[in-house]
């Protein structure tokens, strides 16, 4: 009995070092070496390929610096998970790494991504030879990362890429030999379905800003959501990348033979000074669904979408946009025959013009992204309060504020309510008067309220002008004394 009792504790043993062999992290550094244990955050490895070959992976946390990535060493990642999240390749938790590509050997990708259930987070790839990030792997997140620079698309989803997820990433200065195929993003040619970009940013690429082309693949559906695509078609000098890059901001489909359909729905997504077409059909037989986008003054047009006639039982929708130009015109916009456009700037009864706008000024479009990934705060292209394109548009299943949704990609966000508390006895403008001595702005605006409650015996004298906007409360209470002496204004 005793010796089998020690056969069974032996075996759970066996069983618990095997569970813990299965989940460990792994570090990687410029500094380090592959001859370090790589688990210990002081001795990690130098190189991914060290740190992926380990079977005991399920995380690797990349330390800030650059990382040369040379010769023919694609970091290639093609472990398959068996549900999300199975892997992760992160930043180090305050450091920012970059992975240098410009020492690989022509035509080799910086990134191979070829499994499945991978999570990488937070890195920056630039200069490879071909694509910055080349995706062939299914239900992938990237989130966070930085393409820059790469002789191709700096990221690229084509060989049956299915369900991958691409999150508040950015991709720009990307230019091939001839310019006619380095994207911001594509989703392209052989691509699989299912995928989507949010978040995400394309600029200054030598073709376009994000590619649809399909070769190999057909009804095929891809998303994206509150995306930019700016001045594609240009280069990082500023020239023009030339007669073959194309120059769109979102480029929905097509092919060579002009017969497939890539399905493609863009919401909140907006272009803006592209070198051609903001919003190009591109001959994309498939349907195309655009709510709440918004489209500024791209060279060639805003929403080019007539190009060629649906396949059967394929809709073309837009509604909710905007279409805008320095002029201050919707531009050139055009859609396929039986197309439903509805409830967009450029139709009666709406009428778009720069008064409609916070800002026609692109300043802070390239601005560094929030600490979570999120793009930054601009007021570029957003309404002014009072615009007839606020609560204009149809609901669409898109989140709204108000009665019902703006019309463009920016819909406006309700300040939080303040209140305000005189709790004092005395001049109005006195800071000591009011409750942590929050003393109200000169307007009070919508949604806010003022409370007057001086302290016993006391009252409240307003001796500056002040004004209380319509949706805003001024409330006395019960039993007290606010005296007016000069000037109180209730607009309506």
């Amino acid at each position: 009995m005793k010796q089998k009792t020690a056969c069974y504790f032996l075996a759970i043993l066996l069983i618990l070092a095997v569970q813990i062999s299965f989940a460990r992290t792994y570090y990687v550094s410029p500094t380090g070496s592959d001859l370090n244990p790589g688990y210990e955050i002081n001795a990690p490895f130098k190189t991914m390929k060290k740190a992926l070959g380990k079977t005991d992976m399920t995380e690797i946390l990349v330390r800030g610096g650059i990382h040369y990535i040379t010769g023919d060493s694609t970091v290639s990642i093609n472990k398959i998970g068996t549900a999300p999240g199975a892997y992760t390749i992160r930043n180090y938790p305050g450091e920012r790494p970059l992975f240098d590509c410009s020492g690989l050997n022509a035509t080799k990708k910086g990134f191979s991504v070829t499994g499945r259930y991978w999570h990488i987070i937070g890195i920056d790839i630039m200069k490879a030879k071909d694509n910055g990030m080349y995706i062939t792997g299914d239900d992938n997140i990237i989130e966070f990362c930085t393409f820059f620079e790469n002789e191709d698309s700096g990221l690229q989803l084509s060989g049956g890429a299915t369900n991958n997820q691409i999150i508040n990433c950015d991709s720009y200065y990307n230019k091939d030999a001839t310019s006619e195929n380095a994207d911001g993003f594509a989703c392209k040619l052989d691509v699989g379905t299912g995928n989507s970009f949010k978040g995400c940013r394309a600029w200054q690429n030598s073709d376009d800003g994000w590619d649809g082309y399909l070769r190999g693949s057909d009804n095929i559906s891809t998303t994206l959501d509150s995306c930019w695509s700016f001045r594609n078609g240009y280069l990082k000098t500023g020239a023009t990348s030339g007669a073959n890059g194309d120059g769109n901001g979102f480029k929905m489909g097509g092919s060579d033979a002009t017969d497939l359909s890539h399905h493609m729905t863009l919401t909140r997504c907006v272009a803006f000074n592209n070198r051609k077409r903001g919003f190009d059909q591109n001959n994309n037989r498939g349907s195309m669904t655009l709510y709440n986008n918004t489209s500024f003054a791209n060279a060639s047009g805003n929403y080019i979408m007539n190009s060629i006639a649906l396949d059967a039982g394929n809709v073309m929708t837009v509604k909710n946009c905007i279409a805008f130009t320095a002029a201050g015109t919707a531009g050139s916009n055009s859609f396929v025959t039986g197309a439903v456009i509805q409830s967009n700037s450029w139709q009666s009864p709406l009428a778009a013009s720069n008064a409609d706008f916070i800002s026609l000024d692109t300043v802070g479009a390239r601005s560094p992204r929030k600490a979570d990934g999120s793009l930054p705060d601009i007021n570029f292209m957003h309404l002014a309060e009072g615009s007839d394109l606020v609560d204009a548009g149809q609901i669409v299943g898109l989140s709204f504020s108000g009665t019902a949704p703006e019309i463009g990609a920016f819909e406006i966000v309700p300040t939080a309510s303040l209140t305000f508390t005189f709790n004092g006895n005395g001049n109005w403008n006195d800071d000591a008067n009011w409750l942590n001595a929050a003393m109200p702005p000169a307007v009070l605006n919508t949604g806010n309220q003022i409370i007057i409650n001086p302290i016993e015996g006391g009252q409240c004298l307003l001796n500056i002008p002040y004004t209380v906007a319509p949706g805003a409360v001024l409330t006395v209470m019960p039993g007290k004394t606010l005296i007016v002496p000069g000037s109180l204004i209730i607009t309506q």
